[in-house]
């Protein structure tokens, strides 16, 4: 019985690991700067609250007391100042990168489970569901690593007419500079 509730208590663990992916989706949507991304980080917080709730009906349903230290939403700790830092300084693909990692390393507790093979089946469906669904959010989120929002696309054409005006000799009326157009911020 020592044994069964040693794999409980990895599960409660694991549930504890989801309610911090929930925060950090949550956060990195508070601090997105475009609609298309919010809504994609809102949605994956969505979904590791579900998942952390199957979880912890799961628990609930054996009579065990799931973890609820870090159940709370969003970083009650931020000051205006650090809010004020991330939205100046805010980088999609290093926030994204971010949540993929801590999803990587939910998916390897969802592993070590799943290969110990200890829990009752039932439960064994529902990470084996969890972790192919963490598969394929990470997969969406890779995509939105590739379409940064903050970056204007350059075409190859661009930027090969670009590289061969800079080895050419500019004409004598274009020695005055280069006109660069400035964007508001």
């Amino acid at each position: 019985m020592k044994k069964k509730y040693a794999d409980f208590d990895k599960l409660n663990r694991l549930l504890v690991a989801c309610f911090e992916a929930e925060k950090l989706y949550y956060n990195a949507a508070q601090d997105a700067q475009t609609t298309p991304l919010k809504r994609f980080l809102n949605y994956m917080a969505v979904e590791r609250n579900r998942m952390s709730h199957d979880i912890s009906n799961e628990l609930h349903s054996r009579d065990i007391e799931p973890l609820k230290q870090d159940s709370d939403k969003g970083n009650l700790e931020r000051s205006w100042m650090e809010i004020k830092e991330a939205l100046e300084h805010f980088d999609a693909k290093a926030i994204i990168d971010s949540c993929i990692s801590r999803d990587r390393n939910n998916i390897k507790r969802y592993e070590e489970l799943l290969e110990r093979r200890e829990l009752p089946d039932n439960v064994l469906e529902i990470l084996e569901k969890h972790k192919f669904q963490l598969q394929w959010y990470i997969k969406q989120a890779i995509q939105h690593t590739k379409q940064s929002p903050f970056k204007e696309p350059v075409e190859e054409k661009e930027v090969a007419v670009d590289k061969k005006e800079s080895t050419e000799k500019p004409p004598e009326e274009n020695q005055g500079g280069k006109v660069i157009n400035l964007k508001a911020i």
